[in-house]
């Protein structure tokens, strides 16, 4: 299992057993007010939290690693060449026709494929791990950073205002995570907040650390 698996396989589990947590507290509570739900309801119930953790745990943690950790461990890490963009590789994903729209249409996106010469002077294509609505034009020249191990190349010139948006981001993922999570304790809902601002300034700042470096190791 990669280290990535292994990191979506501990959110997953995590927000199980948090989910779980939640869930007996809300139970418990209306026991005691003589509300006691049916079998069913108290699986959707379940369901529900759980898929709700698991959600914003994965938009806290998961993003994080993708867009922000790993890009500057890789940068850390990773010899850095100028590579040249020689075509693209196309993809498709879903996208909403409207933001307040319920249906999805097929949205094409493209990923640069970039050219550079290694220490060993061979040739190698591979594609950068991200893209924007403007990509590179065929020919610019780019700065990567990339491991032999590696299925693409780390872009180390970023869309610095997406990626500022990003921390924010999760930063606020973060806050939610840790107010959701803190619900099952006994603390009170002021030291819950306290406790959630500090974890979503905490991470905020974490990954603009991350942002930071990537700028200065260009």
């Amino acid at each position: 299992m990669t280290f990535f698996g292994g990191l979506v396989a501990v959110v997953v589990l995590f927000s199980l057993f948090i989910g779980y947590r939640i869930f007996s507290r809300i139970s418990d509570k209306k026991e005691h007010s003589g509300r006691k739900g049916g079998f069913f309801e108290k699986i959707f119930l379940f369901l529900f939290i759980a898929v709700l953790m698991i959600s914003i745990n994965a938009l806290t943690f998961i993003l994080s690693y993708t867009f922000f950790w790993e890009k500057a461990y890789r940068t850390f890490d990773e010899p850095q060449y100028t590579a040249t963009v020689v075509g693209y590789k196309k993809e498709i994903t879903k996208a909403k026709n409207f933001p307040s729209s319920s249906t999805y249409s097929d949205k094409v996106i493209f990923f640069p494929k970039v050219e550079y010469t290694d220490a060993e002077g061979r040739k190698i294509v591979k594609t950068l791990d991200i893209t924007s609505n403007n990509p590179p034009g065929l020919g610019e020249k780019i700065k990567i950073t990339d491991a032999k191990d590696r299925d693409s190349t780390n872009a180390v010139e970023l869309d610095w205002i997406m990626f500022a948006a990003g921390c924010v981001f999760t930063g606020v993922a973060a806050l939610f995570a840790v107010l959701l999570s803190t619900y099952s304790t006994s603390y009170s809902m002021k030291k819950r907040v306290v406790w959630s601002l500090g974890a979503g300034a905490a991470l905020t700042l974490i990954n603009i650390f991350c942002i930071v470096f990537i700028y200065l190791k260009q």
